[in-house]
């Protein structure tokens, strides 16, 4: 039995396929077995700076160098953004679970890993891309962000975080 998109049952028997789960949960269980790398989404906001972890992140151009990242409602750096303004994305590295897990909390935690001034780099991400916001849209209950990229710094290197059923994971790790 599978689930349809407007959540009615279609084909097989009652005690197959999601076994009465609602689409929702069925989707949520779907997409926890996509694997992704992880980033922090930071922004400063005066002498503050906000960060997300987000792991819908995606390329869309090299010419010009365009990035994507779908925001929550949720997400603390989310209110921050409009078009134009700066913000970064950390690639992280598996090295920082601690931080990918801080910023999943929507309080303003973790300030203290940023610098103090200029962009708001994340200490050894294994890149951060400087950005500006080029274009936001709406989609459902999150918000695509389209960001245009201005600088890359790349980090020291190493293996990447990855979140994959539900969990924080390394290559190689099952």
């Amino acid at each position: 039995m599978s689930t349809r998109i407007d959540g009615s049952a279609r084909g097989g028997d009652a005690g197959s396929g999601n076994g009465g789960t609602t689409l929702e949960q069925a989707f949520r269980a779907a997409l926890a077995q996509w694997a992704s790398g992880v980033t922090v989404v930071s922004v400063r906001d005066d002498a503050q700076v906000f960060g997300t972890t987000v792991t819908a992140f995606s390329s869309v151009s090299v010419e010009p160098p365009l990035v994507l990242v779908c925001l929550g409602p949720n997400a603390v750096a989310r209110p921050l953004l409009e078009t134009g303004s700066q913000l970064v994305i950390n690639i992280l590295s598996a090295e920082q679970q601690r931080a990918a897990t801080i910023f999943t909390d929507t309080g303003p935690l973790g300030r203290e890993l940023f610098p103090r001034e200029g962009p708001p780099v994340l200490e050894g991400s294994l890149a951060s891309l400087i950005c500006s916001v080029d274009a936001m849209h709406p989609a459902g209950d999150h918000v695509i962000v389209v960001a245009r990229v201005h600088d890359v710094r790349m980090g020291s290197g190493g293996d990447p975080l990855i979140r994959y059923d539900r969990t924080w994971r390394t290559l190689g790790q099952r």
